[in-house]
């Protein structure tokens, strides 16, 4: 019996249904932008460990015994260190004594909460924490992320305030977007950087289309070559910052500020000369000199003008202030006051 045209759009569908959930991966595609991509690597198999009464996420703490000599670096971080946690992959002990606290799929709040709750034996002399790269998904944009960046290195620097904190840039996934990924690592950068924490990248050290370096799911790194890669590079920071790092200077608390007095103003004006005793007082009566002494007269700034006043107006004003004057020339003609 033919088929209808119903079972041919069901089939149709079915196809469409399996081709979206079947992962393709042309070779024409650009592998440096794989989404929902896989890696070729190896990793071992996952190990249950105790679950944490604080986030509700597996959690393991390990601490190396005390080694004179060698500082003691904690790396903090998610599923990423839980090889060096396991001994799958070792770090190396010839130059620092490291300690391991791992929450795999933890969010930047899980680590901070699994921080401030962290009992350890021992203070550490530095403090090396794996940027969260469960922000990825777990927040909603960059920004958020960086908010709890924020809170999680604040918390780190409280719990051990006499250890050398620094950032380690986080691991790149197959799964995520290139551009996304480098906005969350530049937001985080710029966070570290307000808190005065160094932050380290090593995003050039995982090519995204090396596909071994990565184990299946494109989440987590191989056990056989991306984790070495990032041993490496947890070395390679950690030396960089221990062994180039400047003495910290300790903070001084500043003097309280003395009260200082206002300043007065003293307005002084023209010193005058001293007046003389009355003995040596001289009574000027009218029409007489002081002293006797002659009576010079200064030249005048303004120069004298013969026509200043019209020869009507001189007359006029001789009545009434009589002139010492005979007669007052005008230029053209002599009158006789």
């Amino acid at each position: 019996m033919p088929r209808g045209k119903s079972y041919r759009r069901s089939q149709a569908a079915r196809k469409r249904e399996a081709e979206r959930h079947r992962e393709v991966v042309s070779p024409k595609s650009d592998p440096r932008h794989p989404v929902a991509g896989r890696g070729t690597g190896w990793r071992h198999r996952v190990r249950a460990w105790p679950t944490s009464v604080h986030t509700g996420r597996q959690h393991k703490l390990v601490i190396p015994a005390e080694a004179p000599g060698k500082r003691f670096v904690l790396l903090v971080g998610a599923s990423h260190l839980r090889s060096f946690a396991d001994g799958i992959v070792a770090m190396p002990k010839d130059l620092y004594s490291f300690g391991v606290m791992s929450t795999p799929g933890g969010c930047a709040d899980q680590l901070r909460t699994e921080v401030e709750h962290a009992v350890l034996p021992r203070t550490p002399d530095a403090v090396c924490v794996l940027a969260p790269s469960n922000n990825l998904t777990a927040s909603i944009n960059p920004e958020r992320a960086g908010e709890a960046f924020g809170r999680y290195l604040a918390s780190v620097c409280s719990a051990w305030p006499t250890a050398q904190v620094f950032a380690v840039d986080l691991v790149p996934r197959l799964t995520v977007p290139e551009d996304i990924q480098e906005f969350f690592r530049q937001e985080f950068h710029r966070v570290a950087a307000r808190l005065g924490v160094k932050y380290y990248h090593h995003g050039d050290r995982f090519p995204l289309a090396d596909r071994w370096l990565w184990c299946r799911d494109g989440l987590h790194l191989s056990d056989d070559m991306g984790t070495p890669l990032l041993m490496e590079s947890l070395l390679a920071a950690t030396t960089q910052h221990l062994e180039t790092a400047t003495p910290e200077v300790p903070c001084q608390v500043s003097p309280t500020p003395r009260r200082r007095r206002p300043a007065r103003v003293v307005v002084v004006g023209e010193v005058r000369a001293p007046r003389p005793p009355p003995s040596e007082w001289t009574r000027v009566a009218p029409g007489r000199k002081a002293n006797g002494a002659p009576l010079v007269l200064r030249e005048c700034f303004i120069p004298l003008n013969p026509v200043w006043f019209s020869p009507g107006v001189l007359a006029a004003m001789e009545t009434p202030v009589p002139s010492p004057v005979d007669a007052v020339s005008t230029g053209s003609k002599v009158i006789n006051l």
